[in-house]
């Protein structure tokens, strides 16, 4: 993992994933974020939140135009792997898992998607959490529900940057498992945020989707971050230039 724009991102799917696998595996606790245009504009005014980020066993890039950004800078290809893609990646797969923060209904309903297609639910379980602060949550009381449940990997869907501080938060006080800031990944994987029709790159442009299906939320973030890109853009050449100096 190097750093891009000042957050530490893998744009390497193959070496992202043995991470993630090598963590579980050796039962290493940890979060995983994805950096989407939203989280990145965050990043570059909240130093907190940074060092938040690059904290992280793994990031994921949740964004075409960060990925073509960055690779047109540094004169590689690189492609972004989002958040919905990483949840159903790992969801269907016989984890000990944990929806930790959307209410008892949506993630009810992901377990009602794995039983639609055949495959076994039971290694799912649901814990809803109730709208608060970040720094108002009773983390020694969540981890002690979750360590009895003892799960693999921990989906946390409270939406950036609240996520983020929340599994930073948390951190110290879980046995195990390997949490990631997942955001809306639910609300895809149930249909209730559709995907875009076209198959061909239809991953990239979930911004898109999201943004007609919620334009007051949506709107906000993208404009910002429009507005740093020629900054990120500078900076990130300027470095550039003088490491190969």
């Amino acid at each position: 993992m190097e750093e891009y724009f000042n957050v530490s991102l893998e744009f390497d799917h193959a070496a992202l994933k043995a991470t993630i696998g090598k963590h579980i595996k050796e039962e290493v606790k940890g979060y995983v974020c994805v950096v989407d245009a939203n989280v990145l504009t965050i990043a570059q005014k909240n130093k907190h939140f940074r060092h938040v980020l690059n904290s992280s066993l793994v990031n994921t890039c949740d964004g075409s135009s960060i990925a073509t950004l960055a690779g047109l800078i540094h004169k590689k290809k690189f492609r972004a792997l989002n958040g919905p893609e990483l949840f159903n990646h790992y969801v269907e797969q016989n984890y000990s898992q944990l929806l930790l923060g959307s209410d008892e209904k949506t993630s009810n309903s992901v377990k009602d998607v794995l039983k639609r297609k055949g495959i076994n639910n039971t290694h799912i379980n649901v814990y809803p959490l109730p709208f608060k602060h970040v720094d108002d949550f009773d983390y020694i009381e969540i981890a002690k529900n979750i360590n009895q449940k003892n799960p693999d990997i921990i989906w946390v869907s409270l939406g950036a940057p609240k996520q983020e501080f929340f599994m930073a938060k948390l951190l110290p006080h879980i046995h195990k498992g390997v949490m990631f800031g997942i955001g809306a990944a639910f609300n895809f994987y149930t249909g209730a945020i559709a995907l875009p029709d076209a198959k061909i790159g239809a991953l990239k442009f979930i911004w898109i989707s999201r943004i007609f299906s919620e334009p007051m939320k949506q709107i906000p973030r993208v404009v910002p971050y429009l507005k740093i890109l020629p900054r990120l853009y500078l900076e990130e050449s300027r470095k550039v230039r003088l490491n190969q100096l």
